[in-house]
């Protein structure tokens, strides 16, 4: 029981690290909190400085402004898709049933593998929004960090919670893992 014990621990944190995470992703792309109670959805007013009209989608702030949103909307679809794979996980999955691979026999399919497949990039796709949202903050991010909001934050903790947590939980649950004989 002790190592099976240990299997079903890392595989309910897995999966509580996922749901966590993926909420935390998507609350960051959701609420206005970033930088100066302006979220991710705010578009910055640009102005075409030899005509003084407003360029919306002809400026590169803009295009940056639109790509985080395009990386941030993506992320949150994989991330609501992910929790509900975990929930399923949580409440469906049976350890004592193991199904093998059909398209590899003799290999036995764990649920982790299809929660890192779709977080990893998940969280990458975030990143690049994150990324993307300090760069062009930088300047005031060196002069007052305390201007950055809980969004901004919790942003930060969804992508590392996704991006190094949880795959370190996967590699801990698939050393404690011990293959079933599976005689047939």
């Amino acid at each position: 029981m002790g190592m099976r014990g240990r299997e079903l621990r890392c595989r309910l944190l897995q999966n509580t690290t996922v749901i966590i995470g993926s909420v935390a992703l998507i609350y960051s792309v959701c609420s206005p909190s970033w930088y100066q109670n302006k979220g991710l959805w705010y578009m910055p007013d640009v102005t075409n400085s030899s005509t003084s009209e407003r360029t919306e989608f002809h400026h590169p702030l803009s295009r940056a402004v639109e790509a985080e949103r395009v990386f941030g909307v993506i992320a949150t679809m994989m991330a609501i898709t992910a929790i509900c794979i975990a929930l399923l996980l949580i409440c469906c999955w049976n350890p004592d049933t193991y199904i093998e691979s059909k398209m590899n026999p003799g290999r036995i399919l764990h649920p982790g593998k299809l929660l890192i497949v779709i977080l990893v990039p998940t969280a990458l796709l975030y990143f690049i929004a994150w990324s993307l949202f300090t760069n062009r903050h930088m300047e005031q991010m060196k002069n007052d960090i305390t201007q950055f909001g809980s969004a901004y934050w919790m942003g930060m903790c969804a992508w590392f919670t996704l991006l190094v947590i949880l795959p370190i939980i996967y590699l801990v649950e698939q050393c404690s893992h011990q293959e079933p004989d599976i005689s047939i």
